[in-house]
This record gives structure tokens, C-alpha cells and sequence, in this order.
């Protein structure tokens, strides 16, 4: 009788816990369709396409977050990776950044499998402390059931934006580079389920 009671009173905890927890976004970005990439410029000729392993994020009501993990940045280079964790996007204090927008969805819902259309979004990228605003024209796309997202030209982040220079400076250094760029084109492809 007793195993019974018990039972019952760890059934109702656990539903309570489940019920409790916030809903899920509306749609849930798709991580491994998804993808962030940058391309640096060293000694004013050689240029590299670096990307983040790992996207997370969603849209709920119109509102869209996308979390980079820094540590997840992917240069093909492991010392290389490390460096611009610790150097660069100092990791151990500014584990991600963070982008936030707002989105009309009833456009977006309202597009048929396979339609497309253009979109100015506006957005924010908080940053290593910092956040700007940035305004791009984006493609969204509704392919069976999902949306993707891409820029239509690459968006150029500057290092000076984010209190970055320095890193940039200790990453030239350690590398023996005559430069780094310090401003960065940005291209992302964002894929969200429905």
C-alpha cells in the first residue's frame, strides 16, 4: 500500500515539474541544418571561411533567438580554435553571443511549400559585453516543414563594435602576422522547424 502511495506521489511530482516548465518556441531552429559562417582576412591576402559547430534557438510569437557557443568556433586549425576562444571571444567570460530579432509570421505562415520572399529584418547581436543593432535583407524560404533563413549578401561585423580589437591584436601576435582584418563579412543559413 504503501509502494502504491509512493508511486502515486512521484507520478504527480514529475507531472507537476513537466507542466511547470516553460513552453518550447513555437519553432525550434533545426542545429544541424543550421549554420554561421565568417571569413577572415591575414596579411591582407589570405582569406579563411570559419564557421560555429553548434547553433540553438527557436522563434516563439514572432520573436527569434539564435545562441552561438563560442567554444564551438571552427577555424579547421585546433590551435587555432583555442586561441580565438581564450584570445579573442575570452570564452571563460563570454561563453556565446546571442542574436534577437523580430519577424512578421503571418508573412512567413503564409507562404505555400516551395514559395519564397525577401524580408528586411532588423536584429541585434550581443557580443564579448556588447550588442548592436544591425538592419539586413534576408530570403526565407518554406521548404515542406521547415523555414529557412539566409542572408542575402554577407553582413560586415567590425571588431571595434565589440571591444574585439585587442584580441584580434594578441591573435596577430601570437601568429607572427604582419594583419588581421578587424572587420568580418558574416553570412548565416538558419533553418527552423514548423
Amino acid at each position: 500500500m504503501k509502494s502504491r502511495h509512493l508511486m502515486a506521489a512521484l507520478l504527480t511530482t514529475l507531472l507537476a515539474a513537466v507542466l511547470s516548465v516553460p513552453a518550447l518556441a513555437d519553432h525550434a531552429l533545426v542545429g544541424e541544418k543550421s549554420d554561421i559562417r565568417f571569413i577572415s582576412v591575414k596579411n591582407a591576402a589570405v582569406a579563411e571561411v570559419h564557421h560555429f559547430k553548434s547553433l540553438s534557438g527557436g522563434i516563439e510569437d514572432g520573436a527569434v533567438s539564435v545562441t552561438i557557443p563560442l567554444v564551438d568556433v571552427e577555424t579547421m586549425i585546433p590551435i587555432r580554435n583555442e586561441r580565438m576562444q581564450k584570445m579573442l571571444f575570452e570564452t571563460e567570460l563570454y561563453p556565446k553571443a546571442t542574436l534577437t530579432a523580430l519577424v512578421d509570421m503571418d508573412t512567413v505562415m503564409a507562404l505555400n511549400s516551395g514559395d519564397y520572399t525577401s524580408m528586411d529584418v532588423k536584429f541585434t547581436l550581443d557580443l564579448h559585453g556588447s550588442s548592436k543593432t544591425y538592419s539586413s535583407a534576408v530570403n526565407v524560404a518554406r521548404l515542406g516543414d521547415e523555414i529557412h533563413v539566409s542572408t542575402e549578401q554577407p553582413l560586415v561585423v567590425s571588431a571595434a563594435d565589440f571591444d574585439l580589437t585587442a584580441g584580434v591584436e594578441r591573435l596577430r601576435n601570437i601568429a607572427g602576422l604582419n594583419n588581421i582584418a578587424t572587420q568580418v563579412p558574416v553570412m548565416a543559413q538558419l533553418v527552423f522547424a514548423l
